[in-house]
């Protein structure tokens, strides 16, 4: 049993190797042009020598030329972009009180911004317990702490 699965391992590699050189000889097909010799002779130490007296194929219809790699070099930024502008708390404040009415919360404008002051930082269910102990949905707790971080930039 031991030596027909070493015959089948054995079979099988000599197949991976049939293929793969099938798949090179398929891929180094003769009629085509190469410029891999040529460029291991440029980089070689020994002066390029000519194969074949033939003229250059360059001009020839159908001649494939190799595409030549291009080389990016970028700069490094040296200037910054600048700092995004704090928008003072009046307008944060009008904000949120626009991005709260949008989104369906009622409240008077002097208790709102009092209840945003009051419940940034603070966990959620404390937030939680202020806010609708003060009126508000409990649904729209989460919406009422996220506008408040959104248009005051946090705390």
């Amino acid at each position: 049993m031991r030596q027909i699965i070493i015959v089948a391992a054995a079979a099988l590699a000599a197949a991976v190797v049939a293929c793969a050189g099938a798949i090179a000889f398929i891929k180094l097909d003769p009629g085509e042009s190469h410029d891999a010799g040529r460029v291991a002779q440029s980089h070689s130490s020994a002066p390029p020598q000519s194969h074949s007296s033939a003229p250059a194929r360059s001009g020839t219809p159908g001649h494939r030329e190799a595409p030549r790699s291009t080389v990016t070099v970028t700069e490094p930024r040296t200037e910054r972009a600048p700092a995004p502008q704090v928008p003072d708390q009046g307008d944060a404040d009008a904000n949120f009180l626009s991005l709260i009415a949008a989104e369906g919360i009622k409240a008077p404008d002097d208790w709102a911004i009092k209840a945003g002051h009051a419940t940034c930082g603070e966990d959620y269910d404390t937030a939680y317990r202020y806010l609708t102990d003060g009126g508000l949905y409990g649904y729209h707790v989460q919406t009422f702490l996220d506008d408040w971080t959104i248009t005051h930039g946090g705390c």
